[in-house]
């Protein structure tokens, strides 16, 4: 299915008058100040370790991402892990950091999006933990799972992935410029050259098919 202006319009409407209002999470501009900003001191110049996940975690869980996992669970577990994450982002990510969700298929960061699930033990599979860890790391690549906003999709990050990517590849190249510049005017500001504009875009377009069911 591909996306649509209509979807996008009702989104952004959506976005503005309900999902921003008293919610830290959602402010008006769509992340663009966040990404540019409180981002930038966890973003991987160097190796996976406790240093990086003492100011990774605090926005992780801000971003209700750890929920009803322990810190020092969460923590124990992605220590036994920073040495393998770190070889996975050097061979998996690391190198397409200037591409995005567009270009980048499944396949190609697979093995980093596993070693992440792994982190936090679910009694049930949920791509909410992965999809906010990976996508607050590279955000062009992983789209955001927002049960919130996109509902409940299927438990495993790798069908979701598939699926939005689908979406935006299936999507005209005309209406696919138009959904970019109507998410443009509508963050209001100059943006970031690291905003994750289609991933971003389809988010907004799914909340509208979201509120519609």
């Amino acid at each position: 299915m591909s996306l649509s202006i209509e979807e996008l319009t009702k989104g952004i409407n959506y976005w503005h008058t309900t999902k921003s209002q008293g919610n830290s999470q959602s402010p008006a501009d769509f992340h663009n100040g966040y990404y540019q900003k409180a981002l930038a001191g966890i973003r991987i110049n160097a190796a996976f370790d406790l240093e990086w996940w003492n100011r990774f975690y605090p926005i992780l869980h801000s971003w209700k991402a750890t929920r009803p996992a322990s810190r020092l669970l969460l923590t124990t577990r992605a220590q036994q892990r920073f040495e393998q994450l770190g070889r996975a982002w050097s061979n998996a990510i690391a190198p397409r950091l200037q591409d995005d969700l567009e270009t980048v298929e499944w396949g190609h960061v697979s093995a980093f999006a596993s070693l992440v699930t792994e982190i936090k033990p679910l009694k049930n599979p949920s791509p909410v933990f992965t999809s906010k860890f990976c996508h607050l790391l590279a955000p062009h690549i992983f789209p955001i799972v927002d049960r919130d906003a996109v509902g409940d999709p299927s438990p495993w990050y790798e069908t979701y992935f598939t699926k939005v990517r689908e979406e935006w590849l299936s999507t005209d190249a005309l209406t696919q410029a138009e959904l970019t510049k109507a998410l443009t005017d509508a963050i209001g500001a100059p943006v970031f050259a690291g905003f994750p504009m289609k991933c971003k875009v389809i988010e907004v377009c799914l909340i509208d098919r979201r509120q519609a069911n």
